[in-house]
């Protein structure tokens, strides 16, 4: 299965969630986020790409953050990845525009081995 079409599932998976856990049926979450109930079936399916208009209305109606659905992070992630995100950004300011451009490129070569 090629990368977007396993996030295109993963991030219906999520979706589809969401929304049973808010207790709304496809129809309902239409409604709210102005489209249509096969719209949203075809999403969770991972069948369609949410065009950014129907993400906003998606996530509007679900109050829910892109990060959450987009990505999987969950609420208890997102301080998680502040917190190291901040740390890491006082590391930086620390050192030089060389060194920076060192661990970019550290960083860089070694996400090739770790992506999902």
């Amino acid at each position: 299965m090629r990368k977007q079409e396993q996030w295109l599932k993963e991030f219906g998976q999520r979706l589809k969630a969401e929304r049973e856990s808010q207790l709304l049926t496809q129809q309902a979450l239409a409604v709210k986020a102005i489209t249509k109930q096969d719209y949203i079936a075809q999403i969770e399916r991972g069948a369609r790409n949410p065009s950014l208009r129907t993400l906003m209305n998606i996530l509007s109606a679900l109050d829910v953050s892109a990060d959450y659905l987009i990505y999987g992070v969950g609420k208890e992630q997102e301080g998680e990845i502040a917190e190291t995100l901040h740390d890491f950004t006082s590391f930086l300011l620390r050192r030089n525009v060389e060194d920076i451009a060192a661990y970019y490129d550290i960083v860089k070569f070694m996400s090739k081995y770790i992506e999902k």
